[in-house]
């Protein structure tokens, strides 16, 4: 075990043997001999296994950059440092620049530069136009035993705990930049509402949607270019274009000469991204063209690296850009106005359910089941596994398992290797080894590795959504991973436009799978609709063909039964979903049918954590197994927090195997052998809370329109100043957060409490108050299909609350009340 006095001890070894070379032999050693010889060494003294791939990663995938390697606690990085040779000058602003550009396109806070002379800590979210001001420390040969106390939060065991993240709290705020992530989405939304506004108003015979497919697909072809030349498979391309347009004053042929561009990327790479489009007809201005073009290379001192942007940084711009549409204001004439912008349209993200999942979601999913399955049946190319996401989006799963599967692969068949020298011009210090097809080039390697993914992609994956816009995005996605050489890229028809749980779906778009008995795998994220937006047509087609229908069952429900009847028996299940079918009414009929149909395996249950941000979804996943079974026997976990630094460790740590006993009643306990005796005894000698209530147990009012009913004591004292009479109907009011265990935290927060029936003329003060809200309270008509945010439609009087509460005279009474979710016991 790593203590910091052995580290001490070895590290005072290292500075002592460095300095005792000569100026000659310092200058000499290149930067492998300086990083294997000094600088690894020296994070091992800190407790990190430095030849454990998983742990300590060469990251030598990258382009223009080459920042060494990233140091990972499961999985996740936590740094990179830059090594650079003993005679490097660590001022040089390129090198400092290149740490901090590719540790924030990663997503990763900390960057570090070291030649083992100096090792200097930058903070890569810190917003600065100086590099120099994003240092936050600096060691050299005679500080790092005098600051050794410092040295020492690189550690592995201090990295985990956070401790660099709280020594930075501690130097004051600062201006952080954006998260890669939101600032591409936010470029990406800020080009197509240009690009938008342009081809609209120079093409008028299009319709908006054509409009916007147009500008889709030019982002997504300059995007794939930036791409191709951050990988070193294309030579820069878009950038001298411009500039010999600019040097020529002919910088309106922009539009013409980046469709000429587009011909010979089709001719190259044969893929459907390039092939002809309509959106080549367009005419665009200047302007946008040239200002996307200039903001995929750098913009604001942001520089992008494509080569070096993750999946799930690309996938999540996309997804929120898949949940945004194009507004456009119409003249007075008719005519389009110039002012268009891109907004996130609530209405198209409820009915679709887009919430993007986190990449340590994605990626525990394709562990349990990617993984499983290679590991017991191994990779045969004349039966690959089918590996299906039924909700693809931007293709987050489908990459995860292409990944997984391509490493697998890789290893079976000795491909993963240090490969020949490239025949490119080497960087300083020569190549370090790199994996098979995993460096910049095309080098003479990488033949199979191409091959192999192309294989993969083609044979394997995978997926089905019923937005073309996500279609298209996913495609491009998985594109990109088999873009390593300029060579015919697949067309990816096994991303398919469709609803998935339509029955003829799955016969029209893979007839092939369908017949060999279905797929092997199934991922994912199911959209979260709830059921009072899925309409009667939907509900009906569900009934007739769903054996897990319940009229107030979500659309996630559906999704689930559909995966289980298209995986062949034995093969694997894994989605997050709303936990709430597993102790919900509607939930019944699916908790038979997985019983019934297959073997549970894991239920990781997050309660009402906040995995998807700005979405209470009540997550949970679920990994289950085609196979039909009387005994269980499944691990369950309830995650109670997300600050874990690894979640398949913290599964193993919190984690508990049930068997089908915990599967018993009308709704599951999911206790444990120890849980489960006490509750047998409480049935068996307590009286149940529904039988000793009567089974009075009701739920709250529901008001229809808080914003009018929900009030202030200085509202409410007003209210009864006006009119004393009012205070018969002002009531104290609480939400499900107010309601702790044995107390009330009252908030001050009163119901003006309209019920049904109410002689309003009696409560002047308050009919005068309501009576600004009238047109939002106002029922609409029986079919009126507007969107409606407030009340519903319904046979009552527009100043009375919504529900008709029949059982009002209880509230009046003693009662036991508890929030209706809740994490523990909040009984008061």
């Amino acid at each position: 075990m790593t203590t910091p006095e052995t580290a001490y001890a070895q590290i005072e070894t290292l500075v002592k043997r460095f300095k005792a070379l000569s100026s000659a032999e310092r200058k000499a050693m290149n930067e492998n001999a300086t990083r294997q010889g000094y600088i690894l060494p020296m994070f091992r003294a800190l407790g990190w296994n430095v030849d454990n791939v998983n742990e300590v990663n060469p990251e030598e995938k990258v382009s223009r950059g080459f920042v060494d390697f990233s140091f990972r606690i499961g999985g996740i990085p936590r740094y990179f440092i830059e090594t650079k040779k003993a005679s490097e000058d660590l001022n040089d602003p390129r090198w400092v620049q290149q740490a901090i550009d590719y540790a924030w396109t990663k997503s990763v806070t900390w960057a570090l530069l070291s030649d083992f002379e100096g090792l200097r800590v930058f903070n890569a979210e810190w917003k600065e136009t100086d590099p120099f001001r994003a240092q936050f420390l600096d060691f050299n040969l005679d500080t790092y035993l005098t600051d050794f106390e410092r040295l020492w939060w690189f550690s592995r065991e201090e990295t985990a705990a956070g401790r660099l993240e709280r020594e930075a709290d501690k130097v004051g705020k600062r201006v952080k930049r954006l998260p890669v992530s939101l600032n591409l989405f936010d470029d990406l939304k800020q080009w197509r509402s240009d690009l938008y506004k342009s081809l609209r108003g120079y093409n008028p015979l299009y319709s908006p949607a054509q409009i916007d497919e147009a500008v889709l697909r030019l982002l997504n072809r300059l995007i794939f270019i930036r791409t191709a030349e951050d990988r070193d498979v294309e030579p820069m391309r878009l950038m001298p274009l411009l500039r010999e347009l600019e040097d020529q004053r002919q910088l309106d042929k922009l539009s013409a000469k980046l469709n000429e561009l587009f011909r010979q990327f089709d001719a190259t790479y044969n893929s459907e991204l390039f092939a002809p489009h309509f959106s080549e007809e367009l005419y665009c201005d200047r302007p946008p063209l040239e200002a996307l073009i200039r903001g995929l290379y750098e913009k604001n001192f942001v520089r992008y690296n494509f080569n070096a942007l993750e999946a799930d940084v690309l996938g999540t711009a996309y997804e929120q850009y898949l949940g945004h549409i194009v507004t456009e204001m119409q003249g007075e004439t008719g005519l389009v106005a110039a002012a268009s912008h891109v907004e996130e349209k609530r209405a198209k993200r409820k009915s679709q359910g887009i919430y993007y999942t986190p990449a340590f979601v994605t990626r525990y999913i394709v562990q349990q089941t990617v993984s499983r399955w290679l590991d017991e049946h191994g990779y045969n190319p004349s039966r690959p596994p089918r590996i299906l996401d039924m909700a693809c989006g931007s293709g987050s799963f489908l990459i995860e398992a292409f990944d997984a599967l391509d490493r697998f692969v890789a290893n079976m068949r000795g491909q993963s290797r240090p490969i020949p020298p490239s025949p490119f011009p080497a960087r300083e210090g020569g190549d370090s080894p790199l994996l098979l097809g995993e460096g910049p080039g095309v080098r003479s390697g990488d033949m199979h590795d191409n091959l192999r993914r192309l294989e993969l992609l083609q044979s394997c994956i995978f997926g089905v959504d019923k937005d073309k816009q996500a279609v298209d995005v996913a495609r491009l996605n998985l594109m990109l991973r088999a873009l390593h050489g300029r060579q015919k890229l697949p067309l990816l028809t096994n991303i398919y436009n469709a609803d998935s749980l339509r029955p003829e779906t799955w016969q029209q778009a893979f007839p092939d799978v369908m017949k060999e008995g279905g797929f092997d795998i199934i991922i994912g994220n199911p959209p979260y609709v709830r059921q009072e937006t899925l309409g009667e047509e939907f509900k009906t087609f569900a009934q007739q063909n769903f054996e897990t229908y319940a009229g107030t069952a979500d659309l996630y429900i559906y999704f689930i039964e559909k995966a289980h009847k298209l995986l062949k028996p034995g093969g694997y299940f894994g989605m997050i979903v709303s936990n709430k079918w597993i102790r919900s009414n509607y939930g019944k009929a699916l908790r038979d049918f997985l019983t019934r149909e297959s073997t549970l395996v894991e239920i990781v249950d997050f309660g009402e954590l906040p995995v998807f941000e700005n979405a209470a979804t009540f997550p949970a996943i679920i990994i289950t197994r085609r196979l039909p079974t009387k005994k269980q026997h499944f691990l369950y976990v309830p995650i109670k927090r997300l600050d874990f630094i690894s979640l398949p460790e913290e599964v193993q740590a919190v984690g508990s195997m049930l068997d089908e006993r915990a599967l018993q009643g009308e709704n599951w306990a999911l206790s444990n052998d120890r849980e489960q005796t006490i509750f047998d005894k409480m049935r068996q000698d307590g009286v149940r809370l529904g039988e000793y209530v009567d089974n009075r147990i009701f739920y709250g009012v529901k008001t229809g329109y808080n914003e009018a009913f929900v009030i202030n004591r200085q509202l409410r004292d007003r209210l009864i100043a006006e009119d004393p009479k009012s205070a018969e109907i002002i009531k104290p009011f609480v939400v499900g957060d107010d309601v702790r265990k044995y107390h009330i935290n009252f908030q001050d927060t009163y119901l003006i409490f309209t019920r049904r029936g109410i002689d309003i003329g009696r409560y002047k003060a308050i009919h005068k108050y309501l009576g600004q809200f009238k047109d939002r309270l106002m029922p609409k008509p029986k079919g009126w299909q507007g969107e409606w945010k407030g009340r519903k439609p319904g046979p009552y009087e527009w100043y009375e609350i919504q529900d008709t509460v029949v059982y009002y005279v209880e509230f009046e009474k003693p009662k036991i009340v508890y929030p209706d979710i809740a994490k523990e016991s909040r009984f008061s």
